[in-house]
């Protein structure tokens, strides 16, 4: 979330936008537009990825922040019940079924990697610390595994 000032800057949440609108610009045509139930539920709830996105960014702490993405990834599955329906009922072909279905789950992953993202140890603003040396980790990796240490000419100069 580096040089992220507001939530507009969020990629997931300007993805979330995208989609939002892609399905509203389906909802307006013949015959999914007759169906007024699913047209104002489908993108209500597509409109709620995006609109928990920002209220979580916007409540000031990483906890509430991850909370409201919880509540976005839920609003995005419901989103893709509506458009399981919504093929179902033969208002998408299976190709625009098909895309905007992957299309969610895309935007699922960039929310999960934003929320892995503040969930790790060591992540987060209050916990910045220099990245680790990649061959110490293998090397640690490598004497947790096997109970061995590592060979003499592999060890730290501080050892």
């Amino acid at each position: 979330m580096a040089g992220v000032r507001v939530f507009t800057d969020l990629r997931c949440w300007q993805r979330a936008r995208e989609w939002s609108k892609a399905i509203f610009r389906f909802t307006r045509d013949a015959p999914f537009n007759s169906d007024r139930r699913l047209v104002v539920q489908i993108n209500d709830s597509s409109e709620s990825v995006m609109a928990n996105i920002a209220e979580g960014f916007g409540r000031g702490t990483q906890g509430e922040f991850i909370t409201f993405l919880g509540y976005s990834i839920g609003s995005l599955n419901e989103t893709q019940s509506h458009l399981v329906a919504a093929y179902d009922r033969e208002y998408l072909t299976q190709e625009d079924y098909g895309r905007l279905f992957q299309e969610g789950t895309e935007i699922r992953k960039q929310i999960v990697a934003l929320i892995t993202s503040m969930v790790k140890p060591g992540s987060g603003v209050k916990h910045l610390r220099k990245a680790r040396n990649w061959s110490d980790e293998v090397w640690e990796m490598y004497e947790r595994i096997t109970g061995q240490e590592r060979p003499e000419l592999y060890r730290k100069k501080s050892e």
